[in-house]
């Protein structure tokens, strides 16, 4: 969990017990993601950094410096290679997660970068901006694919299907949109009666 007393806590899932708390951010964590083996975690905060911490000890191992703005957006790629992160100064930063160094910058918004996420196979990227837009981009080269325009407000939230095929898009204008990833084309409008934060896909 991450919050906005400046720290990340780590829980057994099975009993609640508290087991870490993660200290070294020095504003509110907004984000927090666990890598695909489990053995470490990443935090982002409105310090305008992340963090990559030891998992098991709460060890900080990493520090990664370079938005201009709040962190809040972060994610590990699929194979735990890379970290991605989102920020309100409108950019996606790709790292490498071992060493922390700066891979791949991306700018394509125009407001702040609420959410990335990773494709289940790591090829791509997607990120939702406030400036009522997603974006899709290579997650190798950072060339831009193409955008996801419809939203008339704030996308909040942006998901993969988890056979890739299908992108998921929340926003503040009540609706979810469901996007082909490949071409960008908008399949289906989910209208609901509230504004809207956070949207997933099940497993299948």
């Amino acid at each position: 969990t991450a919050a906005e007393d400046n720290t990340a806590k780590v829980w057994d899932a099975g009993t609640g017990k508290e087991l870490l708390t993660l200290l070294g951010h020095k504003d509110w964590v907004m984000g927090v993601a666990f890598s695909p083996d489990g053995a470490r975690i990443a935090t982002s905060s409105f310090d305008g950094t992340g963090i990559v911490w030891d998992a098991i000890t709460g060890k900080e191992l990493l520090t990664l410096s370079g938005h201009k703005d709040w962190v809040v957006g972060v994610v590990f790629s699929p194979d735990g290679s890379r970290i991605a992160t989102s920020s309100f100064d409108g950019s996606v930063i790709l790292w490498d997660a071992i060493t922390g160094k700066k891979l791949l910058t991306l700018y394509g918004h125009t407001a702040l970068v609420r959410q990335v996420v990773f494709s289940s196979d790591g090829t791509r990227l997607a990120t939702a901006g406030f400036d009522g837009i997603a974006e899709v981009w290579d997650s190798v080269s950072g060339k831009e694919l193409f955008t996801l325009s419809g939203h008339s407000s704030a996308v909040y939230a942006i998901a993969f299907s988890a056979d890739g095929k299908t992108i998921a898009t929340a926003s503040t204008d009540k609706t979810v949109k469901l996007w082909d990833a490949d071409m960008g084309k908008e399949l289906l409008t989910l209208n609901t009666p509230d504004e809207l934060t956070g949207v997933a896909f099940s497993p299948d």
